[in-house]
């Protein structure tokens, strides 16, 4: 029994479904909802406000930010900043030297590479990690790609130009 001492009282859960005041939340092992989640986080949607809000408006469903912040906790979905922190070292160069290898012009920068990543894994790496593992692989090819260098602009005088109509 129960009652003798040695023993544990025996556990009672008076809400076993966990529907209390909040009947149109979904339940905690919603798929729908899961899946949802996965696809804000392949879209770049972190914030937890901005979640809630377009759960509500595009699928009408109705999740208060603190309740997507925990289900985002338990699926293992972060930003770029802990993601980063938390991946092993290999994982995180083979990623990167994977979409720079399939890049053989040379083109895409850090924003891009990030954004492919993400796109292509669901898994978020900040930019600034991403453009120094480009410099260390390729540094001739990341300085072909200097967006600091303008083009050169075209002269007034040449035909087929706009000129400034007001000489101040």
């Amino acid at each position: 029994m129960a009652g003798e001492p040695g023993e544990s009282p025996a556990k009672h859960n008076r809400n076993p479904t966990g529907r209390n005041q909040h009947k149109d939340c979904p339940p905690k092992n919603d798929n729908h909802v899961t899946q949802l989640l996965y696809e804000y986080q392949r879209r770049e949607v972190f914030d937890k406000r901005k979640i809630s809000q377009l759960l509500l408006e595009e699928h009408g469903i109705k999740l208060s930010e603190s309740s997507v912040a925990r289900r985002r906790r338990a699926l293992g979905l972060y930003a770029s900043g802990v993601t980063t922190r938390q991946l092993p070292e290999n994982v995180k160069r083979q990623l990167i030297f994977t979409q720079m290898a399939k890049d053989t012009s040379k083109k895409l920068g850090p924003r891009m590479i990030k954004q492919i990543i993400a796109r292509e894994t669901g898994i978020h790496l900040t930019r600034d990690y991403i453009r120094k593992e480009m410099l260390k692989q390729d540094p001739d090819g990341f300085a072909s790609r200097d967006t600091s260098i303008k083009k050169p602009r075209a002269n007034a005088d040449e035909p087929g130009t706009a000129q400034c109509m007001y000489n101040i």
